[in-house]
């Protein structure tokens, strides 16, 4: 039952609670995953359970709650973190990659061994249909149990649970989204037919906003709406509390009916019975619809567990999105270059500045750009040694910027219409030779992806050497991917196109991915060189071999790169020609738009050396 005193209010009283529901329940391992019911990346207050009783608050990592202590599974990214913000007398933190770590299936595979049968607790709501299966299939003991729990037992010790965002919903006009409602149901009906699917259930949240052409704001940085949808061939249902302007819903009827988002689990049984006594041949995406979806559906065939339709739809942007994306770069391009030259100006005045007053003030120059909705993520302003935390996204007011230190900046915007993410690191003071060094192995990785025209068919995974092979060829790497996709007035991380050692996907004309190479570390500090491009078909090439169309990455991010870093030396002809070109670009886009004193900046920023 909720705990009512005080003590009820921290993530030790509560991890101390829910180890006494696991003696309730006789569970050996009660499972509280990052993630809530709808996968989402940022997840909002009423669900971030795993901070409720470990106090990490980081995107990703899962915990093990077992009947002595709790085990938290990270991935480099938040190795530092992780550290931070946990007890470790509490708290067991795996570091994933470090030599002896292992994963959470492979741990409780481990555990089962030495332990005997495991009675396994969790809420099948927050668990993936494939994460499902990962687990099963890591308990090899016939008595071993994963037991779905419907009340999920962190909810019962959290007392202070925030409750849930219910946002006023708004409609992206045509210009902006470039696809009516009706046409992107035809598509996505037109996909399920070749399936042979006769019911598709939605769970992500930009994937409904997508569907819908509508936003909302319940989610931190992401302009979506909790919310479900049902597509049939005859009918889309999307479940939904958020409140609707009559007039648009009335504007909607012919295609979406919207109940209350309650019903889904009341609805989706009977939907799932289909017509004329005929079970409903469900597509469900594995990977983003959870088991406890599937066990409400359980009375439909499961017809396929692709990824489904909406994911590349959604992926593949038009041209009304990418002309949005290439507006809203250039606004918040400006206001990061205003946000550097006052940084400059009140630093070589004598002005204290800290992490977090600098991530003040680039949120005021991002506040005066028309159209800014909100970040799109915490900005990471990183000084010195915190730049080598990759995901360092609590800017500090009590570490001063000062000189001789480097200072990444990892920030976008949501601007209504498109998604922004860049990062640049500067120097404060004289750079050292180091640190150029360094920072010219990450600009010739990122130059070189930059750079290459490839064909039709490309997986990220075959990209992604690119911009690790001047630090490779230097004994250095990186532990985290090299791009990932971003969404159109939508998530900042968006599938299913990446560049990375598991990016599997092929990209294609439309998809918008980043670009950004990095170097870390610990004690030193890290640099990370980040652009956003979209692909598009590159002209003037001979025909390919197989006939396949070749394709390019567009420049999307107009910000220059820190001339004191760049040891322009070691820049082959080509390189620095690209980085030329670039910075001329840049000047000649953002001039127009700043005043006097910002613009003698940006020349300075992107003159060529002496």
């Amino acid at each position: 039952m909720p705990m009512s005193n005080a003590r009820a209010h921290t993530p030790a009283t509560r991890l101390e609670a829910l180890r006494a529901l696991l003696a309730e329940h006789r569970l050996d391992v009660y499972l509280v995953p990052s993630a809530d019911e709808h996968q989402n990346e940022f997840v909002p207050a009423t669900a971030q359970r795993r901070a409720a009783v470990t106090g990490f608050t980081g995107s990703a990592g899962d915990v093990a709650v077992c009947r002595e202590q709790a085990h938290l599974f990270v991935d480099s990214r938040y190795h530092l973190q992780a550290e931070v913000e946990t007890d470790p007398a509490l708290v067991r933190v795996h570091k994933l990659g470090l030599h002896g770590e292992v994963e959470l299936t492979a741990f409780l595979g481990e555990m089962e061994r030495s332990q005997g049968p495991l009675r396994i607790g969790l809420d099948p709501m927050l668990h993936t249909m494939a994460g499902h299966e990962a687990l099963a299939r890591a308990l090899t003991r016939p008595n071993s149990k994963l037991l779905p729990i419907q009340d999920n037992l962190v909810d019962r010790v959290w007392s202070d649970r925030p409750a849930p965002a219910c946002s006023p919903l708004f409609a992206l006009p045509l210009a902006q989204t470039g696809a009516s409602v009706e046409q992107k149901l035809a598509h996505v009906r037109e996909a399920m037919a070749e399936a042979d699917a006769t019911l598709l259930v939605l769970s992500r949240l930009d994937e409904v906003a997508w569907l819908t052409n509508l936003r909302g704001r319940d989610i931190p940085h992401n302009p979506v709406f909790a919310a479900y949808a049902v597509v049939t061939p005859e009918r889309a249902v999307c479940f939904a509390d958020n409140p609707l302007d009559g007039a648009l819903r009335k504007a909607l009827a012919p295609w979406v009916r919207f109940e209350p988002l309650a019903a889904f689990a009341e609805r989706l049984p009977h939907l799932a019975q289909g017509d004329h006594g005929q079970p409903a041949r469900i597509w469900l995406d594995q990977q983003a619809t959870s088991q406890g979806v599937r066990m409400l559906a359980e009375g439909a065939t499961l017809q396929r567990t692709a990824p489904n339709p909406v994911l590349e739809l959604k992926a593949r942007k038009n041209k009304a999105e990418v002309a949005a994306s290439r507006e809203a770069h250039v606004r918040a391009a400006c206001a990061k270059v205003r946000s550097f030259a006052e940084l400059q100006r009140r630093m070589a005045a004598g002005r204290r500045m800290s992490e977090a007053d600098y991530a003040a003030l680039l949120l005021e120059h991002y506040a005066r750009e028309e159209g800014f909705v909100e970040l799109s993520f915490p900005t990471i302003a990183g000084w010195g040694p915190n730049a080598a935390i990759v995901h360092y996204s609590t800017p500090s007011p009590e570490v001063l910027l000062g000189q001789g230190q480097m200072l990444l900046v990892d920030s976008g915007v949501q601007i209504v219409g498109a998604t922004t993410d860049d990062t640049r690191t500067i120097a404060l003071g004289t750079a050292t030779p180091e640190q150029r060094a360094r920072f010219t192995d990450v600009l010739r990785g990122h130059i070189r992806l930059a750079m290459q025209v490839f064909p039709a068919g490309t997986t990220g995974q075959m990209l992604d050497v690119l911009a690790r092979s001047a630090l490779w060829n230097r004994g250095l790497d990186y532990g985290h991917g090299t791009g990932h996709g971003v969404g159109a007035f939508l998530n900042v991380h968006e599938g299913p196109q990446n560049i990375s050692a598991r990016g599997s996907t092929p990209l294609a004309a439309g998809m918008i991915v980043s670009n950004e190479p990095g170097y870390y570390r610990a004690g030193w500090g890290g640099i990370r060189l980040e652009n956003l491009y979209v692909v598009e078909e590159a002209p003037g090439l001979p025909p390919h071999p197989s006939a396949k169309p070749w394709l390019r990455f567009s420049t999307l991010t107009v910000i220059p790169f820190d001339r004191a870093l760049i040891d322009w030396g070691r820049l082959t002809d080509e390189e620095r020609a690209w980085l030329t070109a670039y910075h001329e670009q840049v000047r000649a886009t953002l001039a127009p738009r700043l005043d006097k004193a910002d613009k003698a900046w940006l020349a300075e920023a992107c003159a060529l050396p002496a």
